[in-house]
């Protein structure tokens, strides 16, 4: 009967308004999962970011460590052969190479006493990035708890309206019911609208009077000509 069909239609809409309540609140809780995650996700990557660049200067500060290394075992050998030298040409090419050893371990360091103050202020501000990011957490801890334990509970709340809707529907014909959802995913509202007077109480648009008997007996359930929508009549009413 098109009538009980009717009925188990305006039940499924009734559904629909229960569940899109309920995607509206747990849509509403996304915005502020969406700010924790961001002020963590910024804590997180600065940290990161300075853990990345402390690693660097510690790979150049091995890298001249290693070259000051070789630096000095040279300089030694040249003072020795400039010690030990006997002969004018020697000891000028030994001073000579002394004295550019020197300039290197001068150099090189100066250049690790400015990569040792560097590492110094990276290891102070990756301390302090690191302190923040726990902070966050700490302080984000509860807030993450009650919005998922909200969200937990909204989501039993839309599965078992899901269920209800499922039953409702087992009473409409697939055929009306695929035009109703259509509908319904198309406006985000009602799709099954009652005439008033004959005119359609989504657009106002008039029923032509060739129309209106069938309407009338209450057994149809036909597109709107203005809008779409789908009308149904109450019998009586």
């Amino acid at each position: 009967m098109v009538n009980r069909e009717l009925q188990a239609l305006l039940a499924v809409q009734a559904d629909d308004v229960v569940i899109r309540e309920i995607d509206a609140r747990r849509s509403a809780l996304a915005p502020k999962m969406a700010l924790l995650d961001a002020t963590q996700k910024r804590a997180v990557e600065e940290v990161a970011r300075t853990e990345a660049s402390l690693e660097r200067e510690l790979t150049r500060q091995r890298v001249l460590e290693a070259r000051l290394a070789e630096t000095r075992t040279l300089h030694e050998k040249y003072v020795s052969v400039l010690n030990n030298a006997e002969k004018l040409r020697e000891a000028t090419a030994a001073a000579s190479q002394v004295e550019s050893t020197k300039r290197a371990l001068a150099d090189g360091e100066s250049e690790a006493l400015v990569i040792s103050r560097r590492i110094g202020d990276l290891r102070t501000a990756l301390a302090a990035h690191r302190e923040v990011l726990a902070q966050i957490s700490h302080e984000q801890g509860a807030a993450r708890s009650e919005m998922e334990a909200t969200l937990a509970a909204i989501d039993a709340e839309l599965a078992t309206a899901r269920v209800k809707r499922q039953l409702s529907a087992a009473g409409v014909g697939l055929g009306l019911l695929s035009k109703y959802d259509r509908i319904a995913a198309r406006r985000q509202s009602a799709a099954l609208i009652e005439l008033r007077d004959f005119y359609c109480s989504a657009c106002d648009t008039a029923i032509p009077l060739q129309r209106r008997p069938a309407f009338s007996t209450g057994s149809v359930i036909e597109p709107c000509e203005g809008c779409g929508v789908l009308l149904f009549h109450q019998s009586g009413a």
